[in-house]
C-alpha cells in the first residue's frame, strides 16, 4: 500500500474497525527485515490503521494497532520518531529480534483508559530480545513495558502515566536478563508498582534519577518500587512520593520494597541519595540480602499505615533466615511510626566508627518517629547486637539516659539483642534541619514525552497528571 493510499478515518469508523479486528495477531517472517510502525502499517495483515488528525491541535500522525504484532527473532525493529501509537484492548507489540527505541522528538504509546479486569485493556510493549535494547524519549500512557529479554534493556528519559495494572508494574521484568538501567524516568498514578520484577527474576538493575509520584493506586500491599534482590541492584537519587494530603489513598503503599522469596545468594543492594515521603513505609526488605547499604537518604512522613503493628517504618529489615547484612548511614528519618525496625537478619550496623573491618560511619538523624505517644527511633526486634554509634537521636540532649528512651532493645526485653548507641554524634552535628522534600508539581508534557519547562505551553494537546489536556 502506498503512503497516499493509507486509510484516513473518522473517529467513529475507526472505533468500529478496531472492535472487529482486536482478537487477531500478526507475526513477521523472521527473514532479517528491519521494520518500523510505518512499514508495518503498509502490510495489510498487520492490522494497523493510520489516522491523520489534521484539525486537532498538537497534530501528529497516529497509528492504531488493532491486533497484536510480533516482530520475530531474526528481524529488527526501529521505532518511528514523533508519532503516536494507539493500542486497542489487550493488544501487544512484541519484539523478539533486535530493537531500537532511541528517539529524539519522542513518541507516545497510548492505550485505552480504565482498570484492567482480566477481559479488557492490558496493552503493552514487550521486549524479548537477546541483544541490548535502548528505549529513550518515549511516553507510555496506560500502556505497560514488559521485559522478557536476555539482553539488557536501558530505559532513559521516558514517562509512564496511569498504567492499568494488567501486570505487576508499569516497567516489569517478567524474567531476568543482562544488567539493565532505568534513568531519568517519571512515573505517575500507575495502578500497581511503577518499577517491578517477578519473584523469580533475579534481575541486576540500576535505577537512578527517577521520580515516582502516587503509584500503586489500587492501594494493595505493593510498594512503588517492588523488585527482587539481585547480584547488583542500585537505586540512586530517586524521589518516591505518595499522597501528602490523603493518608488513606495509599495506606498500603510502601516507597521502595526489596524482596528475596527464592533465597537467591550473593545479593548486593545499594539505596542512596533518595527522597522518600508520604508512603506506608519508606524502605523495606523482606528475605535475605547478602550485602545491603542504605545511605544518605531522606525519609519523611512515611506513616500512612493505619495500624502501627503492621508497619509504618522509615526503614524496615525483615529476614527470618538471618542472612541479611546491612549498613545504614547518613540518613534523615522523620515522621515515621517507627524510625528503623530490625527483625531477624545476620548483622545490622548503624554506626561503628573506628572499626576498620566495616565502613559504617553512622550519621543517621532521627526526628519525631513514634506512635501511641511513644518515640521509637530504633526498634531492635532481633537477637542481634546492633552497633548504632555516632547518630543524632530525637532527644533534647544527646546523653545515654535520654537516648535509652527512644531505643527498644535488650534493656526493655531480655530476649532481644543489645543496641550499642554510645557515643552519639557530637554537639556540632546536632539539630540538622528537618526535611523539606516535596515532589515537583505535576509536570506538563507534550505527546512526545518532552517536559514543558519554559512557561505555559502553546495551543495543543498535553499530558498533565496522567491525563490529556487541550490548551
Amino acid at each position: 500500500m502506498k503512503q497516499t493510499e493509507m486509510i484516513r478515518l473518522t473517529l467513529t469508523s475507526l472505533a468500529l474497525l478496531v472492535c472487529s479486528m482486536a482478537s487477531a495477531q500478526f507475526t513477521t517472517a523472521g527473514d532479517g527485515t528491519t521494520y518500523s510502525i510505518d512499514m508495518l502499517a503498509h502490510i495489510g495483515d498487520a492490522g494497523i490503521v493510520v489516522y491523520e488528525a489534521e484539525d486537532t491541535p498538537g497534530y501528529r500522525l497516529t497509528y492504531t494497532l488493532t491486533k497484536s504484532i510480533t516482530v520475530a527473532a531474526g528481524d529488527k525493529f526501529k521505532m518511528d520518531d514523533g508519532v503516536t501509537v494507539h493500542f486497542d484492548h489487550d493488544v501487544t507489540l512484541a519484539i523478539e529480534g533486535e530493537a531500537d527505541f532511541q528517539l529524539t522528538a519522542g513518541s507516545c504509546f497510548d492505550g485505552v483508559s480504565g482498570v484492567y479486569d482480566g477481559d479488557v485493556l492490558g496493552s503493552a510493549v514487550r521486549i524479548k530480545s537477546t541483544t541490548t535494547t535502548e528505549i529513550e524519549n518515549c511516553t507510555f500512557y496506560y500502556v505497560g513495558l514488559e521485559l522478557m529479554a536476555e539482553g539488557a534493556t536501558n530505559v532513559r528519559h521516558c514517562n509512564f502515566f496511569s498504567h492499568d495494572g494488567s501486570t505487576a508494574a508499569a516497567v516489569y521484568f517478567i524474567s531476568a536478563g543482562a544488567e539493565s538501567t532505568i534513568e531519568n524516568c517519571y512515573f505517575e498514578e500507575c495502578r500497581k508498582a511503577a518499577i517491578g520484577s517477578a519473584a523469580n527474576a533475579c534481575q541486576s538493575l540500576i535505577i537512578k534519577d527517577c521520580q515516582l509520584v502516587k503509584n500503586s493506586r489500587a492501594n494493595n500491599n505493593v510498594p512503588q518500587i517492588n523488585i527482587t534482590a539481585a547480584s547488583h541492584l542500585e537505586i540512586t537519587d530517586c524521589e518516591v512520593a505518595g499522597d501528602p494530603e490523603d493518608v488513606t489513598a495509599n495506606s498500603m503503599v510502601g516507597g521502595i520494597g526489596i524482596s528475596n522469596f527464592y533465597g537467591y545468594a550473593d545479593t548486593n543492594v545499594s539505596i542512596s541519595g533518595c527522597n522518600i515521603a508520604w508512603n506506608r513505609y519508606g524502605i523495606g526488605t523482606v528475605g535475605p540480602v547478602s550485602n545491603l547499604r542504605i545511605e544518605n537518604c531522606t525519609l519523611t512522613d512515611n506513616n500512612h499505615e493505619q495500624n502501627p503493628m503492621n508497619g509504618g517504618s522509615g526503614i524496615s529489615l525483615y529476614d527470618p533466615y538471618q542472612q541479611t547484612q546491612a549498613v545504614i548511614a547518613g540518613n534523615h528519618i522523620e515522621g515515621s511510626l517507627w524510625g528503623i525496625t530490625i527483625i531477624g537478619c545476620k548483622d545490622v550496623n548503624l554506626g561503628q566508627p573506628g572499626n576498620d573491618g566495616i565502613d559504617s560511619p553512622g550519621g543517621n538523624v532521627f526526628v519525631n518517629n513514634g506512635n501511641g505517644g511513644q518515640l521509637y527511633d530504633l526498634y531492635n526486634n532481633s537477637t542481634l547486637t546492633v552497633y548504632a554509634q555516632n547518630n543524632t537521636w530525637n532527644v533534647s540532649e544527646q546523653n545515654e539516659e535520654q537516648i535509652e528512651t527512644v531505643i527498644f532493645h535488650k534493656a526493655d526485653d531480655a530476649s532481644l539483642g543489645e543496641v550499642i548507641y554510645w557515643p552519639a554524634a557530637q554537639p556540632s552535628a546536632l539539630n540538622p534541619p528537618s526535611s523539606t522534600f516535596s515532589p515537583q508539581p505535576s509536570a506538563i508534557y507534550d505527546l512526545q514525552g518532552r517536559k514543558i519547562v519554559d512557561g505555559q505551553p502553546l495551543r495543543g494537546i498535553y499530558i498533565i497528571n496522567g491525563k490529556k489536556v487541550v490548551y
